[in-house]
């Protein structure tokens, strides 16, 4: 009978990291706040963004709220990722475990962009100015076990950009769950992601597509657009569990509102809880899709370091630190 549960449950996550969406057509450059999904954390990358069901420390925000429920102690998460074109992702989170009342967490998120040249129709080659761009996400996150297997968490955040004079403030939720089995440590979970009113840029523009919008000097105002609201689903469960070595298996699927269907997997080998060794495959994308990694748990500091391959951009590297206290 356990053979057959095992034989299951990797059945299970196979279907769901191969099987291939009936879509053609991938809806991008229909959100905004793009930075919101962009993964944060090396563990989580390391494996590939198969994490739905695995935060244990105050990263747990920017994945599943839920797993906040993981965190015994108070837990410092931070996490740098330098992304192509000389673009800096980071995060910042601090979670507070209050016992049987829950678990509260601050974060927040940031993009920021070297300086760029300003150019016009007219000045191709730039006008001598340049401009910067910061844009950031703001959370409050609660999270608190039902039972003994189920908890779940919640985030409400404030989301802004803003490029040059134009910009927007807005509010998004995320909402996530977690349940244990008892089975082998197999977890499932599910998240909502970024969920959240469309949003206009502020202020007006010339359309240069529109000749009547140039021709006139007429100006327009922006379109709405959505937030990138993603689905989550994810399982996980133990292959290996020794006292020296264990080895967790992990497989997510991603719909997004602005993409297509999303497969991921990952592996994740540890020596005696201190020593981790990481892979990952993502599924479903035009570039890249390899990740691997590694970290080290010496308590109460955690480090991990990724890596991921983006096909024709340059391969990405993070790093990230969690400390208990």
């Amino acid at each position: 009978m356990i053979k057959k549960h095992i034989f299951l449950s990797v059945l299970v996550i196979l279907i769901i990291t191969v099987a291939a969406p009936a879509q053609e057509f991938a809806p991008v450059g229909t959100a905004v706040a793009q930075f919101l999904e962009i993964g944060v954390g090396a563990r989580g990358t390391a494996i590939g963004d198969a994490y739905t069901t695995l935060p244990s420390d105050a990263g747990a925000v920017f994945w599943n709220p839920a797993g906040l429920t993981n965190v015994t102690r108070r837990n410092v998460f931070t996490a740098y990722n330098r992304w192509p074109a000389d673009i800096s992702i980071g995060g910042v989170a601090l979670a507070m475990n209050f016992g049987h009342l829950g678990t509260v967490a601050l974060s927040t998120l940031y993009l920021m962009t070297g300086d760029m040249d300003i150019t016009t129709v007219y000045q191709p080659e730039g006008t001598g100015e340049t401009f910067s761009i910061t844009n950031f996400a703001a959370g409050l996150s609660y999270a608190r076990t039902l039972t003994d297997r189920l908890s779940f968490g919640l985030t409400a955040k404030v989301v802004r950009e803003k490029y040059m004079e134009h910009g927007y403030t807005s509010w998004a939720l995320d909402i996530g769950t977690l349940y244990r089995t008892g089975f082998r440590g197999m977890t499932l979970g599910m998240s909502i992601m970024h969920f959240g009113p469309e949003i206009r840029f502020d202020g007006q523009f010339i359309d240069y597509s529109d000749p009547r919008s140039v021709d006139r000097n007429q100006s327009k105002t922006f379109e709405t657009y959505s937030l990138p609201m993603n689905f989550r689903v994810g399982l996980s469960l133990n292959l290996l569990d020794r006292a020296v070595h264990k080895v967790i298996v992990a497989a997510d699927m991603i719909h997004s509102n602005n993409n297509l269907e999303q497969y991921n997997s990952g592996v994740e080998y540890s020596f005696n809880q201190m020593f981790f060794l990481r892979g990952g495959y993502k599924f479903n994308l035009d570039e890249g899709g390899l990740t691997l990694g590694a970290g080290v748990n010496f308590d109460p500091m955690c480090l991990s370091y990724s890596f991921a391959n983006l096909g024709i951009l340059k391969d990405v590297h993070r790093v990230s630190l969690a400390l208990s206290f």
